[in-house]
């Protein structure tokens, strides 16, 4: 096959970066399409020559290629002429995908394949590659597919008009990826079987809701394998294996998180007899009964600790000792400006004049406890949101990155967009309060400030949301406003957390010696977790609970009442 390899590795690496982006063409690599057909139960020591198998966005024909070897294997075994292992390719595997080009070379691999077996053989006729659009084929009397296979392209609503399919539904973003999902669910006969390599934003974003629960409910999910790098793509890759049947209420699903050459690589030791890694698993019950149905695998690493029970808590919708971050403070981003504007300037003009402001920028300029200092400038004539919100005393967090990063911002800085900016909501607070027990504004600020760099929040959000994205995760405006806020903390304890905040403020600023800085941060830090630990624990003891639903929010809204 060495001249159909050549070819075929030619065509991708050939594919202009663009033309992959627009058409979402990354190719299964092969190891990863014989992983799923070995969890699809697609082995050569069982009868295959039933099974009919159907990959409706085949690209260039890798998993169609893996299940005729495989298909092949298994008729050797059995002693089938040529002429039988050709009709059972030409009834059992089916391929569709638009591009002609890719038509061509998958059945030029299929061919090939089972040419090297048979090679004075013409019994192979027609394969059944199409090229035409898997969505818009007429499934609707076709529900008898044995084994649906796909890595559909990853084209998102709002950069692809997916008007024209019937499917298409109104609720938030349409991933194209979504659509084939769907189908897979729809023509998948009772007990057959989907293996489906998908874009991580499928584990947990919200358009993917409808889907999720139909996944959880229909069918039992054996594998989940959220893996980095497969391809050359600004997305992590989700590989899931299930099978057309309702779970068992204690059906547990075996998963995995691991960068694709890591894993290769494990896979090679387990191979030579070395130890394995321990197996993971997840109860699918507990996945159906997430909010939104979000496949969290790694709630089940989190079992019997302070933050399962917050998470507990957040679920039952119970009022207590908690409140959302949101009725506390108002939850802003910045200018909708990128880092790399025309209206940014390194250091204003010397002489001019407009007046010029400080900008600081996001994962840039930004680092928990760190006081900012602004790298840039930007003209007042620029700045569209109301100045008084930067002048103004303000908690900063960055919006794209896989963990809170919090600092405070006493000095004014006007921020980009990617960076949220949060007030106090002062009436709110001030109800909260006694008058013996107040505490200033800047107090609250640095108290909320050693709450959002805890361990505790940064497990919380990353267990929870921003490790179910592997390339630029973020945290969502929604998701921060609904972090869990001891606002009845005891008034000698707060005062003790306020404190410590501001020595960390000062042990991170560089004008600390780096030896004294990364003890006094690590002694700092070690005693700000276990009172913060102790604070939520006491809140969830006296009366476990959280406020109900919150509403979706919208830039510049504010979060209470």
């Amino acid at each position: 096959m060495t001249q159909q390899h050549d070819l075929l590795r030619w065509y991708e690496a050939n594919l202009p970066p663009h033309e992959r982006k627009m058409r979402g063409h990354f190719s299964t690599p092969p190891r990863l399409v014989e992983q799923i057909l070995d969890a699809c139960g697609y082995t050569p020591d069982r009868d295959l020559s039933q099974i009919r198998v159907l990959d409706p966005a085949c690209g260039s024909g890798n998993f169609l290629t893996g299940a005729t070897q495989r298909l092949l294997t298994w008729g050797q075994h059995n002693n089938l002429s040529a002429t039988r292992q050709a009709r059972n390719l030409e009834r059992n595997l089916w391929g569709f995908d638009p591009d002609p080009i890719a038509c061509t070379l998958a059945e030029l691999q299929m061919r090939t394949a089972f040419t090297e077996r048979y090679p004075k053989s013409k019994a192979l006729q027609r394969l059944h590659i199409h090229q035409a659009d898997g969505l818009a084929f007429r499934w609707e009397n076709h529900a008898n597919v044995d084994l649906f296979l796909a890595n559909p392209p990853y084209l998102a609503a709002k950069n692809n008009d997916l008007s024209g399919y019937r499917t298409t539904h109104q609720r938030g973003q349409l991933d194209s990826y979504l659509l084939f999902l769907s189908l897979g669910l729809q023509i998948v006969r009772p007990h057959g079987w989907i293996g489906l390599v998908l874009p991580d934003p499928v584990l947990a974003r919200a358009n993917a809701m409808r889907e999720r629960q139909r996944l959880l409910e229909e069918t039992t999910i054996h594998h989940i394998w959220h893996l980095a790098d497969v391809f050359a793509a600004y997305v992590g890759a989700v590989v899931i294996v299930a099978q057309k049947t309702p779970p068992h209420q204690q059906h547990h699903i075996f998963w995995e998180r691991a960068r694709w050459s890591e894993r290769q690589t494990i896979q090679a030791e387990v191979a030579k007899n070395m130890p394995a890694m321990v197996s993971r698993t997840v109860s699918q019950h507990l996945l159906r009964n997430q909010p939104g149905t979000e496949l969290r695998y790694l709630l089940s690493t989190i079992e019997g600790t302070l933050l399962e029970r917050l998470h507990r808590q957040y679920c039952s919708h119970i009022s207590g000792k908690l409140v959302y971050l949101g009725e506390c403070v108002f939850i802003r981003r910045g200018e909708e400006l990128g880092k790399d504007s025309s209206f940014l300037r390194t250091q204003p003009p010397e002489s001019t004049e407009q007046t010029w402001y400080p900008l600081l920028r996001g994962g840039i300029d930004i680092r928990p406890y760190g006081i900012p200092v602004a790298k840039y400038w930007i003209e007042r004539q620029h700045i569209i949101k109301p100045l008084e919100r930067y002048l103004t005393p303000k908690l900063l967090l960055v919006k794209s990155a896989g963990q809170l990063k919090a600092t405070l911002d006493l000095q004014g800085y006007v921020v980009l967009q990617t960076l949220y900016v949060l007030h106090l909501n002062q009436s709110n607070l001030n109800q909260q309060q006694t008058e013996k027990h107040k505490f200033s504004l800047e107090d609250e600020l640095y108290f909320l400030l050693a709450l959002l760099n805890s361990r505790l929040l940064q497990e919380y959000i990353y267990v929870l949301y921003t490790a179910y994205k592997w390339v630029q995760p973020q945290i969502e405006q929604h998701v921060l406003a609904q972090l869990p806020i001891p606002i009845h903390a005891p008034t000698i304890e707060k005062r003790q957390i306020i404190q410590r905040a501001r020595q960390m403020m000062q042990a991170c600023s560089p004008s600390t010696a780096v030896v004294e800085l990364d003890v006094q941060r690590y002694e700092l830090y070690e005693e700000q977790e276990r009172a913060i630990s102790s604070l939520y624990e006491g809140a969830l003891q006296e009366r476990p609970g959280m406020h109900g639903a919150y509403p979706d929010i919208d830039e510049g809204v504010s979060l209470y009442g």
